[in-house]
């Protein structure tokens, strides 16, 4: 809690408003394809359509996001994303057919890319230094709890006998958007958009100032390979692993419920410490972790006693949530360091979208492994893939520019962010923070 004490008062209220679409959010999330088929009478291909439509088109709105924030501004682009979502979310409610569903899934799927890049880059423009760093752990927590919160309350009130309890649970979802929408708008202010003739370089204005940083794409080529082997699969071949091996299916939920645990826990107990921490070595420290988890499920292959292999799944999910909380500091804070604050919501918009790349890959890649062959295949490759990714994570903490990267560590140098910044001509931290304040509500 001293560290949350410790943030500006306006990030508080960017978390709280990520607390509570995360509510809403926990809500419905894991009775889409249920609802879709059991309720709504769909084809389960149908319904697992709607979750690729989504995550393709996450795609698309991190990028638009990003654009929209740098060009305009990110209280016009949070507006603008909590408000489809809200739209989206609620479209499922009324789904009767195929279309409905589709169409819904991709207002659904815009508005989450554009929200990923809105949180990034509202936090990042909001808190500097360790504070950052600080910010998108506790951010993570907040989604988490959030989640975890929402889960618990739906599955209460979720019954596939009334449809009308899922009616009312996606226009509660949708409602969270609002009201986070809200919260989240207020906080932000009349943020002033940048003006290209005074402050920023002459040069491309779209995303080819950003791909010309080769510092930069080789953070986003790294990160979509780490959600292909990590967070890709987190959703799809884990429980296709455990339904294979013909576990019982509450495994999933318990190994989900230690998996949100160990993240509030980890977090709380000890963000200080993580927020200090190298990036090169908490991504190494990520992937270490996930490669690990992939160990215990390998052996749950090789397990004859159920209670033993079900035991293995828990505490692999567990595992793979000391990942989660090293990454969910690691990479948002080195993109966001990397980034000067006239192309900061491009940056985020190119994160988010190797973050959805990933995710897209992820499940297509592990399905393939698990119903390609035995299923300690997909165990051994992708565990193979998470300790290539921690050699990775080294080598990248030595090819990265000297001073770029040790402007990312939490602690952090701050002469690497300066020295950009005199480059750039951009301007410092409270200068950032007061163009978002100019006119807006405190």
């Amino acid at each position: 809690m001293a560290a949350l004490g410790g943030l500006p008062p306006r990030i508080r209220v960017v978390m709280a408003a990520n607390l509570i679409s995360s509510v809403g959010t926990g809500l419905v999330q894991p009775f889409l394809v249920l609802y879709l088929t059991e309720v709504r009478g769909l084809p389960v291909g149908t319904a697992t359509a709607v979750i690729s439509v989504i995550a393709a088109a996450s795609l698309a709105g991190s990028v638009a996001a990003g654009r929209l924030m740098d060009g305009r501004s990110a209280r016009a682009a949070a507006g603008a994303a909590m408000t489809v979502a809200a739209a989206g979310t609620a479209g499922f409610a009324l789904v009767t057919t195929a279309w409905g569903a589709v169409l819904a899934g991709l207002a659904y799927g815009l508005a989450y890319g554009a929200m990923v890049s809105v949180w990034n880059t509202v936090i990042a423009l909001g808190a500097q230094g360790e504070h950052r760093a600080t910010a998108f752990g506790l951010q993570f927590v907040g989604l988490n709890a959030g989640v975890g919160l929402g889960g618990v309350l739906g599955g209460v009130f979720a019954s596939t006998a009334d449809p009308d309890r899922f009616t009312l649970l996606y226009a509660g979802d949708g409602l969270s958007f609002l009201v986070a929408g809200v919260v989240l708008v207020l906080a932000i202010g009349r943020q002033q958009a940048p003006d290209p003739g005074a402050g920023a370089p002459a040069g491309p204005r779209g995303y080819r100032v950003v791909l010309r940083d080769r510092g930069l794409l080789q953070v986003l080529a790294f990160t979509v390979v780490l959600m292909v082997v990590g967070y890709g699969q987190l959703e799809s071949s884990i429980p296709g692993l455990v339904a294979v091996e013909h576990m019982d299916p509450r495994t999933m939920a318990w190994a989900f419920v230690a998996n949100t645990c160990c993240i509030v826990l980890i977090q709380f107990a000890a963000i200080t410490r993580i927020s200090r921490g190298g990036p090169a070595r908490l991504l190494a420290g990520t992937a270490g972790s996930w490669a690990l988890c992939w160990l215990l499920l390998l052996l749950t292959t090789t397990s004859a006693r159920t209670g033993f292999a079900t035991g293995l799944v828990v505490t692999a999910l567990a595992v793979f949530a000391v990942g989660e909380a090293l990454l969910s500091v690691a990479l948002p804070t080195l993109v966001n360091n990397l980034a000067d604050d006239a192309v900061r919501g491009r940056y985020n918009g190119a994160y988010s979208a190797a973050m959805s790349a990933g995710l897209v890959i992820g499940p297509l890649l592990g399905g393939g492994l698990l119903t390609g062959g035995p299923p300690w295949l997909l165990a051994s490759v992708l565990g193979l893939g998470c300790v290539l990714c921690a050699c990775c994570a080294l080598l990248l903490g030595r090819r990265l520019p000297q001073a770029r990267w040790a402007a990312s560590g939490g602690a952090g140098d701050p002469r690497g962010a300066e020295n950009r910044r005199q480059r750039s001509r951009e301007p410092g931290p409270s200068e950032a923070l007061q163009k978002m304040e100019a006119g807006g509500t405190r």
